[in-house]
């Protein structure tokens, strides 16, 4: 092989021309040598949705998981707890009576809201998992609905937001989408 430029006999693997610093043709070339380790090229581009998306799915399997178990400890305490403390503190508390039903209606109502929200933290976490069409909808749902829950789940919220609200990121996460 030659150098087109300066005329200069250079090896078959040279890159650059020893004499004049050209890049010669075969630098050009896009298959490797024979014997070449092979290069792999990861299917997924190393992106800033793709490098946070196992993040922000943990981190929505934790908080559901944390909701869960704060809708069993929001049962122990309200069955358990409030009525015993109320009957020591006043003795016309009674099963049956007006407060007690309150109370227990209450329990019920924040324990729906919170099973509802665990219940949507695992879906998110599933779709965002298993790379779901749905799964960055489900997610921004639930980011915007955890973001009153101070202050873990509203940087949670946020931390979703970030990563899976930008225009860029729809685009993103349809480039990684299990269809």
């Amino acid at each position: 092989m030659f150098c087109d430029q300066c005329g200069r006999e250079a090896p078959s693997d040279a890159r650059f021309c020893s004499n004049c610093g050209r890049t010669l043709p075969a630098a050009y070339q896009t298959v490797p040598p024979a014997g070449a380790p092979p290069m792999y090229i990861s299917p997924i581009p190393a992106n800033r949705v793709n490098s946070h998306l196992r993040i922000v799915g943990v981190l929505w399997l934790i908080s559901g998981i944390l909701q869960a178990l704060g809708v069993g400890w929001l049962w122990f305490v309200g069955r358990m707890v409030v009525p015993s403390v109320l009957t020591a503190v006043s003795p016309e508390f009674s099963a049956g009576s007006p407060l007690e039903r309150v109370i227990l209606g209450g329990i019920a109502f924040a324990s729906a809201i919170i099973v509802v929200q665990a219940l949507l933290s695992f879906i998110a976490a599933w779709g965002l998992f298993e790379r779901q069409s749905w799964g960055r909808i489900a997610a921004i749902v639930a980011a915007v609905l955890s973001l009153w829950r101070i202050p873990f789940g509203t940087a949670l919220g946020i931390y979703t937001l970030w990563v899976l609200l930008p225009a860029s990121s729809e685009v993103e996460y349809r480039s990684i989408v299990r269809a």
